[in-house]
């Protein structure tokens, strides 16, 4: 075991750098807004409704799922056919 003044690894100082703080920024910045436009094409929820990102995924799935049963049914759903909730989850809560 050394007792001397360690010395930061490279790797460290690089994962703090302005540039890579930026670049996560610009990201997280882009995801936020990524998520934000699939929960906008969703229909029947809100504007101002606030939902989680994996409620976002699941409802996007679940009604990608949905619209794909419509299409393999060749759009013959009738209006009198009830969504289980496992099929389509409405998105408010």
């Amino acid at each position: 075991v050394r007792s001397g003044p360690t010395i930061p690894s490279r790797a460290c100082k690089t994962q703090n750098s302005p540039e890579n703080a930026a670049r996560e920024r610009s990201r997280v910045r882009n995801l936020r807004q990524a998520f934000h436009s699939l929960q906008a094409a969703l229909p029947s929820v809100p504007p101002d409704t606030k939902l989680s990102k994996l409620d976002v995924l699941v409802l996007a799935t679940n009604y990608i799922a949905h619209l794909t049963k419509i299409l393999d049914h060749g759009g013959m759903l009738g209006d009198h056919t009830i969504l289980q909730r496992a099929e389509y989850l409405h998105p408010v809560k």
